[in-house]
């Protein structure tokens, strides 16, 4: 399934998002300036609690993020795209064109 992985970029988390849950962050407004691409490739699997096991466990060549975690969104073929909350994932509109590729391994 080929997925494309969204981490917040410290540097650009100007209104402290990072690893806060999906109620938190749509109060305060999820940007797309803030998110950097981690990853985009195929991996295997058929889920989303399979993607989050792989970024957790057995992180694909060329992934250059952390451990997938709440307030990453990631976009899989088929599925949508969806914010990693507490418990589980939230479909979200998330225009990931506006996000730049993380430059190296934070």
């Amino acid at each position: 399934m080929k997925v494309k992985l969204y981490q917040i970029s410290p540097d650009k988390d100007q209104h402290n998002l990072l690893f806060m849950n999906y109620d938190f962050c749509q109060k305060r407004g999820i940007r797309e300036s803030a998110y950097e691409v981690v990853y985009e490739g195929d991996v295997e699997a058929s889920n989303l609690d399979e993607i989050y096991i792989i970024f957790n466990r057995m992180t694909p060549k060329g992934y250059c993020g952390h451990s997938m975690s709440v307030s990453d969104i990631v976009w899989a073929e088929g599925l949508g795209t969806y914010f990693c909350d507490s418990v589980g994932f939230k479909p979200i509109k998330f225009d990931g064109t506006k996000c730049e590729w993380r430059k190296n391994n934070e």
